[in-house]
């Protein structure tokens, strides 16, 4: 029982580290940080009014919600001219 409430900490902290999506470019220039916040904040308020619409996406968006967020992110920065690296599955 003592591992399972380790593993859901862990989860947890893992979950609120900041998306980073993989684009080409000066990660620490400060046009890309600010483009970056930009679409975090954006992405994220869209993908909760569309969740918060219904009950059902509502119950199930700390699910299917992060993964939302995240795509969101990368279409908005190649939305801004970044172009998407190959990640490799």
């Amino acid at each position: 029982m003592r591992s399972l409430g380790v593993l859901v900490v862990l989860l947890g902290v893992g979950a609120c580290s900041p998306y980073d999506p993989p684009l080409q470019g000066d990660h620490a220039s400060a046009k890309y940080n600010t483009d970056l916040e930009a679409c975090r904040k954006s992405s994220s308020h869209a993908v909760y009014l569309r969740n918060a619409r219904a009950p059902g996406p509502w119950i199930i968006s700390p699910i299917t919600g992060p993964p939302a967020v995240r795509a969101a992110i990368r279409m908005c920065m190649t939305g801004k001219g970044y172009v998407l690296t190959k990640t490799e599955d």
